[in-house]
């Protein structure tokens, strides 16, 4: 369709058939419903292209201007408590994978997580830096640049999450030479016991079992990252702080969507306003 035929009502019905699911591929697939925050990355961009149309004059209008977003229903976050977290990260030093969940509640992302190579990590100097986002796309996994400008970032390591790696690199070490000439690059700072990259789905599903067996809640691998957020927010740290240490260019952004209050603060809350008002 030439896009001076398309009228809000082509774009409408796009979004209808989206958020519904059901249609059918060339190839006979049928369509599953795409979520809200999908539904409306498709709108946005559909919004964006046709606003470039309207500067180079091939239309005279941006029909989707007027096309609403679709609804995301709320969705409550969860974070871990200081007590949890100190349990995770003791049954880490026993998991094979202990350096991956250190990682995780130090805020990295799981793509991070996923994509850190040794290259990337400075044992001798204590940092590490983000340089590779490894995701899932199409099925299958894919590695790329991290996720925004600001998530390009180098970190110093806390002392516990230094002497994870430390014991990860010795263990890879002699993995590598148990298995010879059949291991793999051994980039990956998070690999398998043949030097491979993890697909990061085979991540989330490694931390749901490791938080089971740990005695945890098995929150999502990335309410580890609002976890990191919400102490670093909880102890006092700069929001602006916090947005750098986990890679957003917003500080707005990060106190709305990571600093949650957890239980045991607001309880504490409570014991403050109690000394304040009390009438003895």
């Amino acid at each position: 369709m030439a896009v001076q035929a398309l009228t809000k009502r082509h774009i409408d019905d796009l979004v209808r058939d989206l958020v519904a699911g059901g249609t059918f591929t060339a190839k006979g697939r049928k369509r599953k419903p795409w979520s809200a925050a999908a539904v409306n990355k498709v709108i946005a961009t559909v919004q964006q292209v046709l606003a470039d149309a309207v500067e180079q004059g091939l239309i005279s209008r941006n029909v989707a201007g007027g096309v609403d977003r679709v609804p995301v229903p709320y969705k409550a976050m969860d974070t871990y408590t200081a007590a949890e977290v100190r349990t995770l990260l003791t049954a880490a030093s026993k998991d094979r994978n202990g350096h991956a969940w250190h990682l995780a509640l130090a805020g990295l992302r799981r793509g991070e997580i996923a994509g850190l190579r040794w290259s990337d990590v400075n044992l001798e100097a204590g940092t590490l830096s983000i340089a590779t986002n490894r995701v899932m796309a199409g099925g299958r996994a894919v590695e790329n640049e991290p996720k925004t400008e600001t998530s390009r970032r180098t970190l110093p390591l806390s002392a516990p999450l230094k002497a994870a790696l430390e014991a990860a690199r010795v263990r890879q070490m002699k993995e590598r030479l148990e298995l010879g000439p059949d291991y793999g690059s051994g980039e990956a700072v998070v690999s398998n016991e043949a030097g491979e990259p993890y697909n990061p789905a085979v991540l989330s599903r490694y931390w749901r079992e490791f938080a089971e067996r740990a005695g945890v809640r098995a929150l999502r691998l990335h309410d580890c990252r609002h976890t990191a957020a919400t102490t670093l927010h909880l102890q006092g740290v700069p929001v602006a702080v916090i947005a750098a240490w986990i890679g957003h260019s917003n500080a707005a952004f990060t106190m709305q969507v990571y600093a949650h209050s957890q239980n045991d603060a607001l309880k504490d809350a409570a014991s403050v306003l109690g000394a304040v008002v009390t009438s003895v």
